[in-house]
């Protein structure tokens, strides 16, 4: 899904530029494309729990990772990120595009304008210490060597090895790879045996600490641009916590929700996917719905009513069954699935039903016969031999009644 490159605003902080000698910031491990809670997104007291607190919200709600797609095998799609299709407008996703094409000097330069505008950027400052600092700090051994797997990219193995995507570029120099987004496919490469966590040198003021909205999207816009949309969902969702969140937050929010529905939909996952449309619900939702997520919310709703309408049908339970397939119709209009089993079982439902009353006005249990067509009639009112016959039974137990 494209995204807008995201400028940063003026953070309003004085302070020199990268004064503070900071780490990389800690995480979910995340996943990425190839070939290349709730608590506390606004405050903390020191550098590495904040940046600690933008992406620990990852594995809150879904456990299971998304499919990550295969690595690119052609050289049309490893020239991908050629200089020419890089960004020219500085912005914290264009800097971290720079680095996945190994253009470490333009990536430099923009940091450096962006610094201008916010010096207090923890997430700006990180990124030019992955350039600039030595490897054996950043990344400390022992290490231990992997394969990159099918679908993995460095970005990838960062996450799950050292718990932040964006070190991806120290995990570059640590293995002498100039471009990181050009992995191929069974490389091996040297990874820290331990996770490095490195610490913050000491209490930082609130203000200094602060991941602004502008930040967190540009983030949430590189997770999505390299496949990790679910995790920068999660993400965007802590940071709604937060007060005075923009619009094109929850804007952004809404769209990967409704992404993220409808690949679990498609996938057959309906259980999953209308509980990430309802948390998400849950936060952004104000006088009305969001019509997108109210429109996928009703798709995946009928999904399930068609579904527990197919199981009631093969106990033949024909008139729930019935009733749940009209509620799937509700939910989802254009269903053709759902419309299709309303028919079929409106014939299950009079075929079995109008032969059980008959069954019953031949063996005179007249009771029963009327109780049988009065539940027919009131499921398909417009079955015609139902009424006749429903009739006839009223009248003769008129008659039967009389002294």
């Amino acid at each position: 899904m494209p995204w807008t490159v995201l400028e940063l605003k003026n953070l309003g902080h004085s302070m020199k530029p990268f004064e503070i000698d900071c780490g990389g910031f800690s995480g979910t491990p995340l996943g990425t494309a190839s070939g290349s809670s709730r608590n506390g997104l606004r405050r903390a007291p020191a550098l590495g729990l904040a940046l600690f607190l933008l992406l620990s919200g990852c594995q809150l709600t879904e456990q299971k990772e998304e499919q990550v797609p295969t690595s690119p095998q052609t050289p049309e799609q490893l020239d991908s990120l050629a200089a020419s299709e890089l960004p020219v407008e500085p912005s914290l996703s264009a800097v971290i595009e720079y680095l996945e094409a190994g253009k470490t000097d333009a990536a430099k330069e923009m940091i450096t304008v962006l610094a201008d505008a916010a010096p207090a950027s923890q997430l700006l400052a990180r990124l030019l210490r992955q350039i600039d600092a030595p490897i054996e700090e950043l990344l400390p051994g022992p290490y231990r060597r992997i394969r990159v797997a099918d679908g993995e990219s460095l970005s990838l193995i960062a996450g799950r090895e050292l718990g932040d995507p964006l070190k991806f570029y120290a995990l570059a120099r640590l293995n002498d790879i100039e471009v990181p987004s050009r992995i191929a496919v069974g490389t091996e490469i040297r990874v820290p045996a331990s996770p490095a966590r490195e610490e913050a040198d000491g209490p930082v003021d609130d203000a200094q600490t602060e991941i602004t909205a502008s930040e967190i999207e540009s983030v949430a816009e590189y997770l999505v641009r390299s496949g990790q949309g679910n995790q920068a969902r999660r993400m965007l969702i802590d940071r709604m916590q937060a007060d005075d969140v923009p619009e094109s937050t929850r804007s952004m929010l809404v769209a990967l929700t409704v992404e993220r529905a409808t690949t679990l939909r498609a996938a057959g996952e309906a259980e999953r996917a209308l509980a990430i449309i309802d948390e998400t619900l849950s936060i952004v939702s104000g006088p009305s719905r969001p019509p997108e997520l109210s429109e996928i919310r009703g798709r995946v709703q009928s999904d399930l009513l068609v579904r527990t309408a197919e199981r009631l049908r093969e106990r033949n339970e024909f008139l729930q069954a019935h009733d749940t397939a009209l509620q799937a119709v509700q939910s989802d209009p254009s269903s053709s699935r759902a419309n299709t089993l309303v028919g079929e079982i409106r014939s299950d439902l009079v075929a079995s039903l109008h032969n059980q009353a008959l069954v019953a006005w031949r063996d005179r249990d007249v009771d029963l016969a009327i109780r049988t067509w009065e539940s027919l009639l009131d499921a398909v009112p417009d079955f015609e031999p139902a009424q006749v016959y429903l009739e006839r039974a009223r009248r003769l137990r008129a008659r039967l009644a009389q002294p």
